[in-house]
């Protein structure tokens, strides 16, 4: 415990289920031991808060915290409540009763992290409870299809710093409630309906320093604005529409140290472009229109320690090329069976 700082916060998973009956589980062990006139451990603090919470940390498995420490006493209870981070995971549909039961939760403060199955909303309106959570920090509400409208009650929680919005049938109409969320830093965007003006208003977001906007609409004009984003240092861009121009535009981003620019139409001058990045340590390449010529100077990005260049037209001549690469510490050249 030495070497942990004990005012950070401690990340504890637990499930939605725990944090319905957590509160009505306290209250009952509270009211039998009313009943039985014992002497509460609840009026009686053992340790200081400090101790608990060390105690507390020392256990890995969150639900046995949750399920059992919080019942301890009052005061283990609400040293969980009052200290604790915690991430929660839904794969449970949501109901109107659900819903309920979930924001009278006492642990409702406490939430910094979300992740939602998929599936899990009938309507645009469910998710609006989303926003009660205060402390959260990181949503990623993936796969639920709640579109430009559901989008914008997302938007009002400005203390996001990191947002999985994927696969929702979002637009560039419903990008213009995201660029709002000014402490995004980490923003996942991919397989929507991302077209080249979608991409300028998210190269308005200044302060990202992660990106994907994989399977959308965006060509090489949309590429433009996002190389303005000078803060980047990850970018995934797979399965759009950029081609060699595309790919010029990017080797301006002199700060980024992984791109994935995968299943897109980069071919003999695009790849030589991509190979000027010699900052980039991570280069996902896969399934272009590159040769054993362009693989050479793929090739000479010395500083790369992870490769994926399968699903090209890389011959013996190329191969020989990339065995060069003796700091890689990952590499994949083979065609996948999608």
């Amino acid at each position: 415990m030495s070497k942990r700082n004990r005012q950070d916060f401690e990340k504890l998973k637990t499930s939605e289920e725990l944090l319905l009956v957590i509160n009505h589980n306290n209250n009952n062990m509270e009211e039998k031991a009313k009943k039985k006139k014992l002497v509460s451990l609840q009026r009686e603090e053992i340790f200081s808060d400090d101790i608990c919470f060390e105690i507390i940390s020392m256990i890995d498995d969150s639900w046995f915290i949750l399920n059992n420490c919080s019942l301890i006493s009052k005061q283990f209870f609400n040293v969980i409540k009052e200290r604790s981070k915690l991430f929660i995971k839904f794969k449970k549909k949501f109901t109107e009763k659900r819903i309920e039961l979930f924001t009278k939760s006492q642990f409702m403060n406490s939430i910094v992290n979300v992740k939602f199955s998929k599936r899990l909303f009938d309507s645009i309106e469910k998710p609006t409870f989303i926003t009660e959570m205060k402390q959260l920090t990181s949503l990623d509400i993936s796969n639920n299809r709640i579109g430009d409208e559901g989008v914008k009650f997302i938007s009002e929680m400005k203390q996001l710093i990191s947002l999985g919005i994927y696969n929702n049938g979002i637009g560039d109409e419903g990008v213009k409630s995201i660029i709002e969320m000014k402490r995004l830093t980490s923003l996942g965007i991919g397989g929507n309906q991302i077209g080249d003006e979608g991409a300028k208003s998210i190269s308005e977001m200044k302060q990202l320093t992660s990106l994907d906007i994989n399977n959308n609409q965006t060509g090489d004009e949309g590429v433009k604005f996002i190389c303005e984003m000078k803060q980047l240092t990850s970018l995934t861009i797979y399965n759009n529409r950029i081609g060699d121009e595309g790919a010029k535009s990017i080797s301006e981003m002199k700060q980024l140290t992984s791109l994935n620019i995968s299943e897109n139409r980069i071919g003999d001058e695009g790849a030589i472009f991509i190979s000027e990045l010699k900052q980039l340590t991570s280069l996902d390449i896969c399934y272009n229109r590159i040769g054993d010529k362009e693989a050479k100077f793929i090739c000479e990005m010395k500083q790369l320690k992870s490769l994926d260049i399968g699903g090209n037209q890389i011959g013996d001549e190329g191969v020989k090329f990339i065995s060069e690469m003796t700091r890689l510490t990952s590499l994949d050249i083979f065609k996948k069976n999608w």
